[in-house]
């Protein structure tokens, strides 16, 4: 299995995009270490610790546009034909939500497959979120998802897509999940799921 984490929001040509923040320790301040770019390092790093450790091979994507990612990924999966490649977007959510979220492409099947195994991986593993959800994203509905995963679908039939979104940062409950220690789970989820979706 190929693991391929995509470091989203951080790397765009020109700009400095960290995407969402949280004052996750209450001084009121929006430091660097609490913006999202900065904490999904911790859980991809997790994940791609977890993986390699088992044998699979994992790619690491932090610059450029989305477009040019996703073009990437699909020259990793072309250059492991034989081997299943789970893309995945690397986020965290804002807005006040109390789920976690796994949104795939609404063309992909297989992306369909990969967002259950993630969805189903944190039910187990992080039963104090009582939703898991799984979602098809389009160009009229998980319209911000869709575009973080919408050129894998050019891909090969090896190679699948989804957003991982696994917690809310403005939710106080999900907070304790942005611990070094529970992005480290959430790194560990994912890369269970993905192994999982991938060696079925």
């Amino acid at each position: 299995m190929v693991l391929i984490l995509d470091r989203q929001h951080y790397g765009k040509p020109g700009q400095n995009d960290l995407g969402a923040g949280a004052d996750l320790d209450g001084d009121g301040v929006v430091e660097l270490d609490e913006r999202e770019a900065n904490l999904t390092l911790l859980y991809i790093n997790a994940a791609k610790q977890l993986a390699e450790a088992q044998g699979h091979t994992v790619y690491v994507l932090d610059s450029g546009w989305y477009s040019d990612r996703h073009e990437q990924a699909i020259g990793i999966a072309l250059s492991h034909p034989d081997d299943m490649c789970a893309y995945i977007a690397c986020h965290l959510n804002a807005g006040g939500g109390s789920y976690s979220l796994a949104l795939h492409d609404y063309r992909s099947h297989g992306g369909e497959n990969l967002a259950k195994a993630v969805a189903t991986e944190m039910s187990v593993k992080i039963p104090e979120i009582s939703r898991h959800l799984v979602r098809a994203a389009s160009p009229d509905e998980w319209t911000n998802g869709y575009y973080t995963v919408k050129g894998i679908y050019a891909g090969p039939g090896n190679l699948s897509g989804v957003c991982f979104e696994p917690v809310f940062m403005d939710n106080v409950e999900h907070q304790a999940l942005l611990t070094p220690e529970g992005l480290v789970l959430l790194g560990q989820i994912l890369a269970n799921a993905c192994i999982a979706w991938g060696t079925r």
